[in-house]
């Protein structure tokens, strides 16, 4: 297939320097760490692809029209317009070219926090306590007086996060006038979020399949923990990869009750091909609270979703090519090639899987009618 991977323009940047360097150390017989989108052209390339770098700029479109391309591979994850992440990803759907990955509409309603968690109300899952407020005229609403301190407060506009507003956590009533001070002088009409703050464990459950061919799975999750001095001002700045993380089997208890939220959620949010679910434990009850679905989570060979596949031994070559392939069969495009052989050989797994289950499931049938059978006999006796 001819494929179009869009990427973020800054990564690519680096990809070009590092080419350049890898050069340089291999005339000096150096060893030179292989770029992660160096990783996926090769993975994509060991599949008989052909690919072609676009940066999601103004012109995306009439270079995806113009290449005639079969396919589109969607990394760019952080790149946004002013307003709407992603809003590009609308262009695929205009191009009428398949693509991996979940619709704008879908992006649309899990990155609108607002929104996402209104929903997620509305569909009896838990998630921390919040109140949505409408900044008018410079003022700051009445926060709802049954929301506990310490409290979380996120700036928004039109429904996104606003990215060069950070976070604000406040102990009391009075902090909150002094803190939002100076940022409602500048926005005078706009919208936040304030929710509780949870002291928590956090663990990110990537999602891959499509409901419609009823083949949903789950990678085991990854958690990271925060030490356990930590205030809660440095657990909301922290970043995951100073953290201390380990995987949680999807054998796991607690990533069971998991796994049944994240389908739900996953589901009515008409999520494609792959996401993040991210959840909270409650330190204190231990309620299992979910926090965000990301549709355009990193599919680079540095993300999570790499990382938990690589515990279960997939590696990033089969893994990025197994979701292309439930984007295919999502279309219902002729499986050819190296995508083909892997169909096969994965539904001869699926085939051996199902037939244990049965005979499990046979067994166990067996084993209640005999202990009834022996029951019967004593009884009878």
């Amino acid at each position: 297939m001819k494929i179009a991977l869009i990427v973020d323009p800054i990564i690519h940047e680096t990809l070009e320097k590092s080419r350049m360097l890898e050069k340089e150390k291999k005339e000096k017989n150096e060893e030179e760490e292989e770029h992660p989108l160096q990783v996926l052209e090769d993975a994509l390339e060991k599949y008989g692809n052909r690919i072609t770098f676009l940066n999601p700029d103004d012109q995306l479109l009439s270079k995806l029209l113009d290449g005639k391309f079969d396919f589109i591979l969607n990394t760019a994850d952080k790149v946004a317009t002013k307003y709407q992440p992603a809003q590009y990803v609308g262009l695929f759907d205009l191009a009428n070219i398949p693509y991996l990955g979940s619709r704008l509409d879908a992006i649309g309603i899990c990155k609108n926090k607002a929104l996402f968690k209104s929903i997620l109300q509305l569909n009896f899952i838990a998630t921390p306590k919040f109140q949505i407020l409408k900044i008018q005229s410079g003022k700051f609403p009445k926060v709802d007086p049954k929301l506990k301190f310490p409290l979380v407060i996120k700036f928004f506009h039109e429904g996104i996060h606003e990215p060069s507003i950070a976070d604000i956590i406040v102990q009391n009533p009075e902090e909150i006038d002094d803190s939002v001070k100076n940022i409602i002088k500048k926005k005078k009409f706009s919208y936040a979020i304030i929710e509780e703050y949870i002291p928590s464990r956090k663990f990110y459950l990537p999602i891959f399949g499509n409901d419609l061919n009823d083949d949903i799975h789950f990678l085991p999750a990854v958690e990271y923990r925060y030490p356990s001095e930590w205030t809660s001002e440095e657990r909301i700045k922290a970043n995951n990869e100073d953290l201390e993380k380990n995987f949680l089997e999807i054998t796991n208890p607690l990533v069971k009750r998991a796994r049944k939220v994240a389908h739900k959620a996953y589901t009515f949010c008409h999520c494609r091909d792959f996401a993040m679910a991210v959840f909270l434990i409650d330190e204190k009850t231990n309620n299992l609270l979910l926090h965000e679905i990301n549709p355009i989570t990193n599919l680079l060979p540095n993300g999570k979703m790499s990382l938990a596949a690589e515990h279960v031994g997939l590696s990033y070559r089969e893994m990025i090519n197994d979701l292309i392939l439930t984007a295919l069969k999502r279309y219902d495009m002729k499986l050819r090639g190296k995508y083909g052989k892997r169909e096969k050989k994965l539904q001869k797994e699926q085939d051996k899987i199902d037939l244990e289950k049965e005979t499990q499931i046979k067994m166990k049938k067996n084993l209640e009618e005999n202990a009834d059978s022996s029951q019967e006999e004593i009884d009878n006796s």
